[in-house]
């Protein structure tokens, strides 16, 4: 008999890409505790960030109307924000304005496009234990 973990790590990712999307809906779902909702743009993620207590938010910098920034600078001055680890996966990871946010404290990590799977699971594991 199989017993089942109620997820308990609710993770945000925001990503345009269908595949890459996938990608990620698929791992992070499969890591026992952890429970991923996907948004392919600015205003679903805002959506999901409004009905769902968002333990860990990973942000492609490429998004259609406004970037991964931008959107994250929205979320950052809405009442709701609480400060989760903030992830960027994006083949933009090491622009001015990343390495900014990281110094900052607003991004936890930045890891470019392909990323290595297994580092991002030990990078999200490594942002929830603190």
């Amino acid at each position: 008999m199989t017993t089942s973990v109620s997820p308990h790590i609710s993770i945000l990712a925001v990503e345009d890409n269908p595949g890459v999307a996938d990608l990620l809906h698929d791992l992070l779902n499969d890591v026992d505790g952890w429970a991923a909702t996907v948004a392919s743009n600015a205003a679903a993620a805002r959506a999901t960030f409004h009905q769902t207590q968002i333990d860990v938010l990973i942000l492609d910098i490429q998004l259609p109307g406004i970037s991964g920034l931008e959107l994250l600078e929205l979320l950052r001055q809405d009442d709701s924000w609480h400060d989760p680890p903030v992830i960027i996966v994006s083949a933009q990871a090491r622009q001015p304005e990343v390495r900014e946010a990281i110094k900052n404290g607003w991004v936890t990590e930045a890891l470019m496009k392909p990323f290595d799977v297994d580092r991002l699971i030990q990078v999200i594991t490594k942002a929830i234990a603190h």
